[in-house]
């Protein structure tokens, strides 16, 4: 059984990652961390896969002093697997993928934020460890008893303003648009819907069947 769930788990982050790379390649606005890490790999040309897992370090060790325990090496290695997951979609598999059309590049992102949003619907009905950004808010969460939404729209704002500052450098803002508000603003809401069918998948997965009601 946690075999199983453990490869849903690992699936929902294959999914999560496309989700992402899809959002970046339509250039029509991606989510504020997936659009900082993107920036650092314009400004550095070291992968957005490396750099996802530095803020990951960063993060989960600013977490862990929050908390005052150690540090939580589960989320880094999900993480380490996460970049590479990216790394592999973006560099490889959409590697020379261009999209001129307006309309494919649209229909290219709101595919890629439907698949963010499934792939991480799948990961939350496991209850296995979060990722290193959720780790981070609940760590805040937890310990000063601040409301989810709070903590999580201003990490996520911070996160978009760097994005934001990177750009300003770059004098490139193709990965801050309509994909940004919708992720922001939508993204909650889409996944939440998706929890029943992704808790159903699981099931069906490792074998369990719903009791009659």
């Amino acid at each position: 059984m946690l075999a199983k769930r453990i490869i849903y788990y690992i699936a929902g982050y294959i999914l999560l990652s496309l989700g992402v790379t899809l959002t970046l390649l339509s250039e029509l606005g991606a989510g504020g961390w997936d659009a900082l890490v993107q920036n650092l790999y314009k400004m550095t040309s070291i992968t957005m896969g490396i750099w996802l897992f530095i803020i990951a370090v960063v993060l989960v060790l600013a977490a862990s002093m929050i908390k005052r325990q150690f540090p939580d090496i589960k989320v880094m290695f999900v993480a380490f697997i996460t970049g590479k997951f990216i790394d592999f979609w973006y560099y490889i598999v959409f590697d020379s993928m261009e999209i001129e059309n307006i309309m494919g590049r649209l229909t290219i992102l709101l595919l890629g934020l439907f698949i963010i949003a499934f792939g991480s619907a799948m990961i939350f009905v496991t209850h296995l460890p979060k990722n290193h950004t959720e780790t981070f808010v609940f760590s805040i969460v937890d310990t000063f008893s601040f409301q989810y939404k709070s903590v999580k729209t201003i990490a996520d704002t911070c996160a978009l303003c760097l994005a934001l500052a990177f750009g300003f450098i770059l004098k490139d803002f193709s990965n801050l648009g309509l994909g940004t508000i919708l992720s922001t603003f939508c993204m909650g809401a889409v996944t939440q819907s998706l929890m029943p069918f992704a808790g159903k998948g699981l099931n069906y997965f490792t074998g369990r069947r719903e009791l009659s009601q």
